[in-house]
């Protein structure tokens, strides 16, 4: 028979878009990466600089206490002289050596233990106001003839009268000092106007 009519083309339909199926499980953890450079540095903050002034203020204030503190126990003796840091004050009585000693220690001071010829006329001075003699700190107990400070160390200064210390009696092993500010050995258990410093 004769040949039959070509047919129409095929036509296609539309695809619909599909809903996507769950994810799949999570893969392994990758290596971690290079580290980063650094960032430039904050601006410094207020409470790093108040910190710092707080600390200023402490040390001054503990400065100021500490000499209130000392001012304040020179105020029990009646008069005195100042020499740089070192307060002298004079008592109104006179003293063996030991209880002189522990009286400037109760005030919290010790003897005068003048070590330079500017602290020793201070300590002249006061001995001079009162017309008597007075005990220094320094002792040989330790050694005949050694003079040491009550620390034990050696005398940095000295101003002995001519021919002084000579152990007078075999018993002076304490220092006096004379109006005149030179010094003298002396026996320990005599009276002698108590002077502290401080």
């Amino acid at each position: 028979g004769p040949k039959g009519e070509r047919g129409a083309p095929d036509v296609g339909i539309d695809g619909v878009q599909r809903i996507p199926g769950p994810a799949g499980p999570a893969g392994p953890q990758g290596a971690p990466g290079s580290r980063g450079p650094p960032g430039l540095k904050g601006d410094r903050g207020d409470s790093a600089a108040l910190r710092q002034q707080m600390e200023a203020l402490n040390g001054k204030l503990q400065r100021l206490e500490a000499a209130f503190s000392r001012y304040k126990k020179t105020a029990l003796f009646p008069d005195g002289q100042s020499v740089g840091d070192k307060i002298f004050r004079a008592a109104n009585s006179e003293e063996p050596f030991e209880d002189a000693k522990e009286m400037c220690r109760q005030a919290g001071g010790q003897l005068a233990s003048p070590r330079s010829a500017t602290e020793n006329a201070a300590v002249q001075q006061l001995v001079t106001a009162h017309s008597k003699a007075a005990f220094l700190s320094m002792t040989d107990v330790g050694t005949e003839g050694k003079f040491t400070y009550p620390t034990g160390e050696a005398l940095v200064y000295s101003n002995w009268a001519p021919g002084e210390p000579n152990n007078n009696g075999g018993a002076e092993n304490c220092v006096e000092i004379f109006t005149n500010g030179q010094w003298n050995d002396k026996a320990c258990g005599e009276q002698r106007l108590v002077i502290c410093e401080f």
